[in-house]
């Protein structure tokens, strides 16, 4: 067991950053082609970077999206996501593994941050779920990808709080430490090919949406007059 523990927290731990790094900037690469592509043809190459600044804070905190049915989903989601975002990358342990392993670090998180967090996320996730479950239309448009990467964060999460709390683990610590760290380094590789990369590529989102406004010459006025917002930004 302690030789696949130092294989997890060695090579395999730097293989996942690896794979990691090159997906998210093949990623990166092919939306700014896009892009770039997506402004050469349009009709109208006018970027309201300002608007869309505003934009993309409105989907860090969706103040506006608080109101209707859906205000459980969002602050489900946005509790999941403040975890998945900090707890990572600012967890103390994962702080002083990542030093070791890549040669870089920074201040960890307190413990009692990270526990709340953790405990955040995995009611957030189950929440999510139980929504989803609930409503016909994301039951059906939801595939296996979709469950999949949900009962993966869990697992993440669940291991990881175990990790830190072995008193309170049932289950031998090397083990429960081993799922937590292949878990995790699962989640790593598959972040840039999945879903997921939703998380990094959001800045872009927006600005992919106002071009698509702007595809044919004069759809964007076109669409704003058929939404009754003649000289309004959309």
């Amino acid at each position: 067991m302690e030789a696949w523990l130092t294989f997890a927290r060695g090579p395999l731990l730097q293989l996942s950053f690896a794979i990691l790094a090159l997906g998210v900037l093949r990623q990166l690469a092919l939306t700014l082609c896009e892009l770039v592509l997506a402004w050469r043809r349009a009709g109208d190459q006018f970027i309201p970077v300002r608007l869309l600044f505003r934009r993309s804070l409105g989907w860090i905190l969706p103040v506006n999206a608080l109101r209707g049915t859906r205000i459980p989903y969002t602050l489900a989601s946005l509790v999941f996501h403040a975890g998945v975002l900090v707890v990572p990358l600012f967890l103390s342990g994962h702080v002083q593994l990542i030093r070791s392993g890549l040669g870089i670090g920074w201040p960890g998180l307190p413990a009692a941050a990270a526990d709340t967090l953790t405990l955040g996320a995995l009611a957030a996730l189950a929440a999510l779920a139980f929504l989803r479950f609930l409503d016909r239309a994301s039951r059906v448009l939801s595939g296996f990808q979709d469950w999949f990467l949900l009962g993966l964060c869990g697992l993440v999460f669940l291991s990881g709080y175990a990790v830190a709390h072995p008193a309170a683990n049932p289950l031998p610590f090397p083990a429960t430490y081993l799922v937590h760290l292949l878990s995790a380094e699962l989640l790593l590789v598959l972040l840039p090919f999945t879903k997921l990369t939703h998380a990094l590529l959001f800045p872009f989102t927006q600005v992919s949406w106002e071009l698509g406004w702007h595809f044919v010459p004069g759809a964007g006025e076109r669409v704003r007059a058929a939404l009754g917002k003649e000289g309004e930004p959309v």
